[in-house]
């Protein structure tokens, strides 16, 4: 029993936050500080914003960020591009671009594996049965007997589309 408590007790001792403070600061034992050497946030009426920051751990982060307004009030877009830097854990420095919008988040890096060029049987088939392939297309089979909204064939109205 007695050593069952004392295993508790230096489980407890060694999953309790390191810190302590140090000039009414919150100092971690083992990690070193890190302090912001910069820092910007600015927006404008219409929601774009322009953010940054270094660190002095060699960490820098900047993004754009720009609104497409939508057709309708309260809707659009976003388009976001930026970078950021830092030091990697075998002492490199990485770099990384990227652009983040309706296609997705796409990054750019020298360090980043590139997709594989495509294989030719799957060329072949695209050219050779374009409607497998519906989904690229917007939802719209060639053949345009796919309802785009809701999903659905209509095989009575002879692959017309049902809106």
């Amino acid at each position: 029993m007695q050593t069952l408590v004392l295993c508790c007790l230096v489980a407890a001792a060694a999953a309790a936050p390191q810190q302590f403070l140090q000039n009414n600061r919150l100092v971690s034992v083992g990690q070193p500080e890190v302090r912001i050497l910069s820092q910007r946030f600015d927006t404008d009426q219409e929601g774009n914003y322009e953010y940054a920051y270094e660190q002095d751990n060699g960490q820098k982060m900047e993004e754009v960020g720009r609104v497409q307004p939508g057709s309708q009030p309260e809707t659009g877009t976003i388009t976001m591009e930026g970078s950021f830097e830092y030091v990697g854990d075998d002492g490199q420095t990485y770099q990384v671009a990227y652009v983040s919008d309706e296609g997705g988040f796409q990054p750019r890096a020298a360090h980043l594996p590139v997709a594989p060029a495509q294989i030719p049987e799957y060329a072949q088939l695209r050219a050779e049965h374009p409607e497998l392939f519906w989904a690229e297309n917007a939802g719209v089979r060639i053949d345009d007997q796919f309802n785009q909204r809701s999903g659905q064939f209509d095989a009575r109205r002879g692959g017309q589309l049902i809106f």
